[in-house]
């Protein structure tokens, strides 16, 4: 009887090192890769959009350093909030 017992055991010790050895530690996991693009990318795009608009409108009015501040400052804020609202779409905030 000691001796089935020993068997399973070891059965079990086994399987679950083959379980183990399946999930390789160094790999990506997709979901957190999609999740920092995504938030990477509407945190970039404000700002983007932002100093572009500023930049543009300085051209456009002859005013060079002040819409490209507010509209910097303004794209940064767009950003921030995306970011948030991406956070919060994935349970981060509640």
């Amino acid at each position: 009887m000691d001796k089935i017992k020993e068997i399973t055991l070891k059965i079990k010790e086994l399987k679950n090192k083959n379980v183990k050895k399946t999930i390789p530690n160094n790999k990506i996991n997709v979901k957190f890769y999609n999740m920092a693009m995504n938030i990477s990318i509407e945190l970039i795009t404000g700002i983007g959009l932002g100093v572009f608009l500023g930049l543009f409108l300085d051209n456009y009015l002859q005013t060079k350093p002040i819409m490209f501040i507010i509209f910097f400052i303004v794209g940064t804020i767009v950003g921030f909030y995306n970011m948030f609202k991406s956070l919060k779409k994935y349970g981060y905030f509640k």
